[in-house]
This record gives structure tokens, sequence and C-alpha cells, in this order.
């Protein structure tokens, strides 16, 4: 699945600002376009909307996600904003 040129812009933000996924042991793995691809495919064919990762963004303490979305659209923010955005 091909990202939005929306989705890429966004990406591309976050990773020139340092951002990361954060894997289940609590080390930082990079944050790619392949990977999103690969996220949104796996939405595809295991029938999700959306799946979400923990984020990393350097100098935020917050807890952070990304949401990548089967239609190749991606969200990112506070755990609350994208709980919202997946309510909807």
């Amino acid at each position: 699945m091909t990202l939005t040129t929306n989705a890429k812009r966004h990406l591309d933000t976050l990773i020139r600002h340092g951002a990361a996924l954060k894997a289940h042991d609590g080390s930082s793995q990079s944050l790619t376009e392949a990977f999103c691809e690969k996220a949104a495919a796996d939405c595809i064919k295991d029938g999700y909307n959306a799946i979400t990762f923990d984020l990393l963004l350097p100098g935020i303490d917050e807890p952070m996600m990304l949401a990548v979305w089967k239609d190749g659209h991606i969200d990112s923010g506070s755990v609350m904003s994208i709980c919202r955005v997946l309510d909807r």
C-alpha cells in the first residue's frame, strides 16, 4: 500500500524531528516510509481500519502514538488524541 502524499509529508516531518517507534522492550526503531507502507498493507490483509504504534519524539515526555490507516494516511499525537481519531 502506498502512503498518501499528505502522509508522506507528515512522515518526513516526524523523521526530521527525530521521531522513532518505541519497541515493546523500550528500545527504539527507525520510522520509515517502508515501515508505514507495510503497516497499511497489513491493515488491509488483516481487516483492520488502522494500526497504532508507540511513538518517541525528542523533548516530549508525554506518551505519543502513530496511527497508520488502511487507506495510506497517518496520524500522530498524544494517546488521547489518537484514541479520539480512531473512535470516529
